[in-house]
């Protein structure tokens, strides 16, 4: 009986100690990120966060993004042109997504205007189409953040308002929390610079590229 009660404790205490080293061998929990907030600089002239409402929509189509990045894990480049794709930081949304729906939410808020993207709309009301596509999202952290894409507002009726490219980077000298923070910051600069482009526009000027 003896014999048979330690070999039960043996294996019982070997089941523990597996259950703990795959507990041990666990993924962390991934963290997610957003780049909800993007504010720039928000110099857009005549508008603001409570901009009245104005007499034309803007339709915001899907940012096109490099498939190196588009995915849901955070990627982030190293040296050598080697890159890392973190499992444990990821985005709360397809990159895609995010850009989409954050220069979306940015221009309504500056311009007073909908996005009436996928939306039947009343005839006669203008609106100002926006495409963009991402040519580069590099994340490095410790260094920096760049973002360049070039972007098209067209207005309907009617024909291209203007075609301009946006170059920008951000320091980002801690971690991934703070090359986020960087990502989101030159989200915001270039939505200002699409939002006083539709502004100008609007007003019966001619608007140019900024820089």
């Amino acid at each position: 009986m003896l014999g048979r009660r330690a070999v039960a404790s043996a294996a019982t205490v070997t089941t523990v100690g597996l259950v703990l080293a795959m507990a041990g061998c666990a993924s962390p929990t991934p963290s997610f990120y957003t780049l909800a907030g993007a504010g720039g600089a928000s110099n857009t002239a005549n508008v603001g966060t409570n901009a009245p409402a104005t007499p034309y929509a803007l339709e915001v189509s899907p940012v096109a993004v490099p498939e190196q990045v588009d995915r849901p894990q955070i990627v982030v480049t190293k040296g050598g042109g080697q890159v890392d794709i973190l499992e444990a930081s990821r985005w709360a949304a397809p990159l895609k997504n995010e850009l989409t729906s954050t220069i979306s939410r940015g221009l309504t808020q500056r311009l007073g205007a909908m996005d009436v993207y996928g939306l039947p709309r009343a005839d006669g009301v203008t609106v100002y189409r926006l495409s963009t596509s991402v040519q580069r999202f590099e994340s490095v952290p410790g260094e920096q953040a760049a973002l360049t894409a070039v972007w098209t507002v067209r207005r309907v009726p009617g024909d291209v308002v203007l075609t301009c490219r946006f170059n920008g980077t951000e320091p980002a000298s801690g971690g991934i929390p703070e090359v986020v923070a960087a990502q989101r910051k030159l989200v915001g600069q270039l939505t200002d610079s699409i939002g006083r482009a539709i502004a100008t526009s609007a007003q019966g000027t001619t608007p140019r590229c900024d820089g």
